[in-house]
């Protein structure tokens, strides 16, 4: 009892001690003591690295939120939430039918304009967007055969639709024979006929062929008619509209028809019309002359043709356009995954109705993952793009993965009337991370090896330039210094001390108490902050850069 209770004072009076020294240490020394203690550091060798920090969470470079191209039903769904995925690999199913439609309808409608075009132009179908607006067009004949009707002359402005001649081939025509039932038992089609003219009966005839019967009779007057077609080769004065008398050759005999017959039509005939606006710049043929099919009538050109043709162009390239838009929506009805990564979520369910533009799923990507952290106005003078960085994450200490600066603002917003800067890192081999943790980011700005070295406490601002005191046998003195690197413990010192030298990084309070000086100057006790000289220390930062 008394031995433990000996122990208990033994350990009361040390503190007392050691209470008192540094008592005796930090207060001001009465008149006629000890000259005052400073606080001080050698100028010593060493190396320097200066790094800027920040804090940031970490965030997939590569996120892709996949959405319905189309409006339609989920019909399968491949994928399930934190899943593995690979690039191209299939997400979901839809099915909409009214897309596959569409894709079909623009298909014809776009193959009919290449092909109409085509025709105007005499251009393959494939070359009809590339064809010279200003070439014209060659208004050709569809049919061989004699140009009639031809109303148009050089230097006409012709308007779409106008009627510019009709061509008939009349090197053959056609009768429709009006014949009783009982003149053509006998007959059958590819049976010969003769046309021989009434009013040159004897002066010989024209041979033509039977090549339809109609056997539905049709009651005309008092009797029922069969409609019986003959073709026959024209010989030159034969037209629509003239009679012939008609003798049926039959395996039964010849059948004479005593009734005239009309000539309906000729064997071909078609009207041509302009195709488009223009101007009629050369005429190539005749009124009553003849043409082979695909002959050139007429050219027109001029600004009305050349807009026509840009028109139909334009048309078809629009066209082109929503078909690939439309093959690019049905493509997408089958969902692949863009990118290898993580399934975040999944938004849709098989059976499920969706609205083109509604989230099916969202994949991210973590083996890169970025970092936005904010520097401010002092630090962010020494970042640039491309440089290395070091990144810890909170939630795996020990650890460190390499990043690299990406970008860097170009413009600051104030915060407690310091300016902070954004800075964006790309971080390397991120799998083991998740999006979202806490990273600590260290950028490495300069490193120096074997130079001059103080602490950034001794370090003040003098008359504008940087100082620190050096503690000599007669006191403290001011020395102007030239600094280098600088970091949060040690400056550079380039120029204004030797190695080994002494100086003051904290200053007693007996020298606040009795010296009036500018407060800059002023001494500090060790031990305590100088918020005035580490005030001083930033002034000197913006001062040597």
């Amino acid at each position: 009892m008394t031995r433990s209770v000996l122990g208990v004072v033994l350990v009361l009076i040390v503190l007392a001690v050691g209470a008192r020294v540094a008592f005796l240490q930090l207060m001001p020394a009465e008149e006629g003591d000890a000259e005052p203690v400073y606080a001080t550091a050698e100028v010593v060798r060493g190396d320097i690295r200066v790094v800027v920090e920040g804090v940031g969470n970490l965030n997939p470079i590569h996120l892709s939120d996949l959405r319905a191209a189309a409006s339609g039903y989920v019909e399968s769904v491949e994928i399930e939430r934190g899943g593995r995925v690979e690039a191209g690999q299939l997400v979901a199913t839809l099915v909409n039918e009214e897309i596959g439609y569409e894709v079909r309808q623009l298909e014809f409608d776009l193959k009919r304009a290449r092909l109409e075009l085509a025709e105007l132009l005499d251009v393959p179908p494939e070359e009809v967007t590339r064809v010279d607006p200003n070439r014209g067009i060659e208004i050709r004949a569809p049919i061989g055969g004699r140009v009639t009707e031809l109303r148009v002359q050089r230097g006409d402005r012709l308007t779409e639709g106008q009627l510019v001649a009709r061509i008939v081939d009349d090197s053959r025509v056609i009768m429709i024979a009006e014949l009783y039932p009982g003149e053509i038992v006998a007959l059958k089609v590819g049976d010969i006929v003769w046309l021989r003219n009434p009013e040159y009966i004897y002066e010989g005839y024209v041979e033509g062929l039977v090549t339809d019967i109609d056997p539905t009779p049709v009651p005309k007057e008092d009797h029922f008619i069969h409609r019986v077609t003959i073709e026959a080769e024209n010989p030159g004065l034969m037209r629509p509209g003239k009679e012939y008398l008609l003798t049926l050759k039959t395996e039964r005999g010849d059948v004479h028809i005593p009734r005239p017959q009309r000539i309906d039509r000729f064997w071909q005939e078609t009207v041509v019309r302009s195709p488009a606006d223009g101007t009629v710049t050369d005429v190539h043929v005749k009124d009553m002359a003849p043409v082979g099919a695909g002959d050139t009538l007429l050219v027109l050109g001029g600004a009305d043709t050349r807009r026509y043709i840009e028109q139909r162009q334009l048309d078809i390239e629009e066209m082109e356009l929503e078909l690939a838009r439309k093959q690019e929506i049905r493509e997408n009805l089958v969902v692949r995954s863009p990118i290898s990564g993580t399934v975040a979520w999944v938004h849709v369910q098989p059976g499920m109705r969706v609205e083109e533009g509604q989230s099916i799923a969202s994949v991210f990507d973590n083996s890169r993952m970025n970092l936005y952290i904010r520097v401010d106005e002092l630090d962010v003078v020494y970042v640039e793009e491309g440089q290395e960085a070091e990144v810890l994450v909170d939630a795996l200490p020990g650890r460190s993965w390499q990043a690299k600066v990406l970008r860097v603002d170009m413009m600051g917003r104030a915060e407690d009337g310091i300016a902070q800067y954004g800075v964006f890192l790309e971080v390397e081999d991120t799998r083991e991370l998740k999006p979202g943790m806490t990273a600590v980011v260290r950028i490495h700005i300069d490193e120096k090896e074997d130079v001059l070295l103080v602490p950034v406490e001794a370090v003040f601002d003098h008359d504008g330039k940087a100082a620190v005191e050096v503690l000599t046998e007669e006191g403290p003195e001011v020395v102007e210094v030239e600094l280098g690197l600088i970091n949060d413990r040690v400056a550079e010192v380039l120029s204004g001390l030797e190695e080994g030298q002494v100086v003051i990084t904290g200053k007693p309070i007996d020298r606040l108490e009795s010296e009036e000086a500018d407060l800059d100057n002023v001494p500090f006790a060790p031990g305590l902050e100088a918020p005035a000289r580490q005030e001083s220390v930033e002034t000197i930062r913006k001062q040597i850069r």
